[in-house]
């Protein structure tokens, strides 16, 4: 709670109670205790009439209250979940999970009863039975519905050791998820319902009990019988209605986690911890015509991301075929044997998918998002689109024409001019010097024919992967695939080994002028692929030249003001990429930038970086890569991707530990190693 009174303690604050005197004692008696807020009830073996008189000389003459009705706040909406933890010395762990619940007068209030009872109230509960007896990770666990006049809390509790606090919020959360989505059978409901009211009226049993009934049943909804009533609309709960509830108010967004142990940590994203909550888990199968899939569930959010994709890409083409690659993904999704273009579009836009094909250096493929009610019509279309894409004469020549105003338009940017220069500089024969787009001399020939040989050529098995992350049942979409995509030829693609790229012996420097207002200082040099261990070496290098925070920018730009913009980035891929250092400034800073570049790459080769540098490079690249995964598609499609590359779907889950074990020594040989300033590439684009 953070703005009803139910926030507060009890037993109240300290600093209260020393303010505390008689007179504000009497006041709030006066004020509080009045009989039109009093309700008296009696029970026993009593003559009525005679107790009524007698109630009546006893409590008649106190005078009634200013009789004002007390307003609270209301309790904002909980939008997110809340996690806190306090360290006192004690054993072992103390676990409280709760979700906003009912007030006592909501009808919900009887379906959340008994749903508190079904998952924890007696030893044969489903968290019982789940955590304490069977995965041994709670040494107690109990729910209960704790439901006052105003709208109350559904509280989980347990007892536990502190290394197990993670591993049973995230068991609590999955049983919690099994019951929403498989029925509770009948026998379990009628059970449930059985021992839920002999436990209710056990209790009842005394007479004190009963005058408390009435007298609360009064108080707070109005009625004394009230508790009959109750019983009578638990008896009518059905398991639709256990169901609704729990989707209702046992979800992540109204859930509030707190924590009582020893350390104080076991709910901080220490850096295990967090690679822990990252790594989702991945289910690979091979369907009979050897094609990979990858399933990962995520049921926070009813969507779900599928990535198709397929070695290709500019790495696939020569240069009378440069550009084809993306044709081809293009005009994947402009008509099928069965769809027009206009169909295809039409289909996906009428249930919200979100369908893209995209063709990139390596690869090439089709992804889609879509709710979880629509994932069989989202496979079936990726299906079509896929395996029976016909390539439309005249969508192909529509595409042909946007294509040539591309590449008309592609050197409007100065950055993107410069680097289609520098990669033409850095390689003589390897692709990786095209164009993803293509030029007119190698577009304009393109064939319908020649895209259906091109894809056909990809479209085999072992050249492919499949991946899906969402809220979907394993067994429904293993035959969903099993249905969709078995129709794939098998094998792999010919001929997918390229000439290694010679080595720059002596430095390339090329000087372009533009009619651009500024100059683009570009240097590269031949770097690794991806399968090199120096990869995250250079990640830390690249992000030590780059941002605000960088050696570039704070040199070039911050203390001399060479510079509109500075930086790095690399480019890697199946075959060697490359590194590029890029500066924007004005014509006449050219000399004074090269020279500062050289200085400080200089100073990086020999004395290195210090610990604090280092650490916090880590710290940021591994803030940034957490960032980069949170959505299932980006998710599905990187590890789709390392498993299409051979670096196999688990590879993410190493990505911390890689980065954390670099030391300055590394770094230092590293840069030494890639970073060779007389054997590199040099780019200016010299503005006006």
């Amino acid at each position: 709670y953070t703005r009803h009174p139910y926030c507060l303690p009890i037993i109240g604050y300290e600093e209260n109670f020393k303010r505390l005197d008689r007179t504000a004692l009497l006041a709030f008696f006066k004020e509080q205790y009045t009989p039109e807020k009093i309700v008296l009830a009696v029970v026993g073996d009593i003559d009525s009439e005679a107790l009524q008189e007698e109630i009546k000389d006893l409590f008649g003459k106190i005078p009634r209250g200013e009789n004002m009705s007390q307003v609270l706040p209301i309790e904002p909406i909980q939008i997110a979940e809340k996690q806190m933890e306090e360290t006192q010395d004690i054993e072992g762990a103390y676990l409280n999970i709760a979700f906003h619940s009912t007030g006592l007068l909501d009808h919900d209030l009887y379906a959340l009863d008994l749903l508190a009872f079904i998952l924890g109230q007696s030893e044969g509960s489903i968290l019982n039975k789940e955590l304490r007896l069977k995965k041994e990770l709670v040494l107690s666990i109990s729910s209960y519905n704790y439901t006052p006049k105003h709208p109350g809390l559904f509280i989980i509790s347990s007892a536990l050791k502190e290394e197990n606090v993670q591993n049973a919020i995230d068991e609590v959360m999955k049983q919690l998820d099994l019951l929403k989505h498989q029925n509770v059978s009948e026998e379990d409901l009628i059970r449930a319902k059985n021992n839920f009211l002999a436990d209710f009226i056990y209790q009842k049993e005394t007479i004190s009990s009963q005058a408390n009934d009435l007298a609360i049943g009064e108080l707070l909804t109005g009625n004394p019988n009230f508790f009959e009533v109750y019983i009578a609309n638990i008896n009518s709960v059905t398991i639709a209605n256990i169901q609704r509830v729990a989707n209702k108010y046992l979800i992540r967004d109204n859930m509030t986690v707190t924590v009582l142990s020893a350390s104080g940590n076991s709910l901080k994203l220490a850096p295990e911890s967090v690679r822990t909550k990252t790594n989702r888990q991945i289910e690979k199968f091979t369907l009979p015509n050897n094609l990979t899939v990858l399933l990962s569930q995520n049921k926070s959010l009813p969507i779900i991301s599928i990535s198709l994709l397929l070695k290709g890409g500019v790495r696939a083409e020569t240069e009378g075929t440069n550009g084809i690659s993306r044709l081809t993904s293009l005009m994947l999704m402009n008509g099928t044997d069965l769809m027009t273009r206009q169909q295809i579009t039409e289909f996906y836009e009428s249930k919200g998918m979100i369908l893209s094909s995209y063709s990139a250096n390596n690869s090439l493929g089709i992804t889609a998002k879509c709710l979880k009610e629509h994932i069989e019509p989202a496979l079936k279309l990726m299906s079509e689109v896929s395996t029976r894409s016909t390539f439309p004469d005249n969508e192909l020549e529509r595409e042909k024409n946007e294509t040539r105003a591309l590449i008309d338009m592609q050197d409007n940017d100065i950055v993107s001019h410069g680097h289609r220069l520098l990669k033409k500089e850095l390689f003589k024969t390897h692709p990786y010097r095209f164009q993803t787009i293509g030029t007119h001399k190698s577009i304009d020939p393109i064939e319908r024919s020649e895209i259906a040989k091109f894809y056909k050529n990809l479209l085999k098995t072992g050249n492919m992967t499949l991946g899906i992350c969402g809220d979907f049942e394993l067994d429904q979409v293993k035959a969903l695939i099993e249905k969709y995509f078995s129709n794939i030829p098998s094998g792999d693609v010919e001929g997918s080994s390229l000439e290694k790229e010679s080595a720059i012996e002596v430095k390339r420097d090329l000087l372009v002028n533009t009619n651009k207002e500024q100059t683009l200082v570009l240097l590269g040099f031949p770097s690794i692929d991806i399968y090199s261990k120096d990869r995250y070496a250079l990640e830390v290098i690249i992000d030590l030249l780059s941002g605000q925070s960088g050696i570039l920018f704070k040199n070039i730009r911050g203390k001399k003001g060479l510079a509109y913009a500075t930086g790095a980035f690399e480019v890697l891929g199946l075959d060697p990429g490359y590194i590029v250092l890029y500066t924007l400034t004005a014509k006449e800073n050219i000399d004074k930038v090269k020279k500062t570049i050289d200085k400080e790459v200089g100073n990086l080769i020999k004395k290195g970086v210090t610990e604090v540098d280092l650490n916090r490079s880590k710290n940021h690249l591994k803030a940034m890569r957490h960032m980069s995964l949170e959505t299932n598609s980006a998710f599905i499609f990187m590890a789709s991707l390392d498993e299409l590359y051979g670096l196999g779907y688990a590879n993410y889950k190493d990505y911390e530990k890689n980065i954390d074990r670099l030391s300055t020594k590394d770094i230092k040989r590293a840069a030494k190693e890639f970073l060779t300033l007389d054997k590199c590439a040099i780019v200016v684009l010299e503005g006006q």
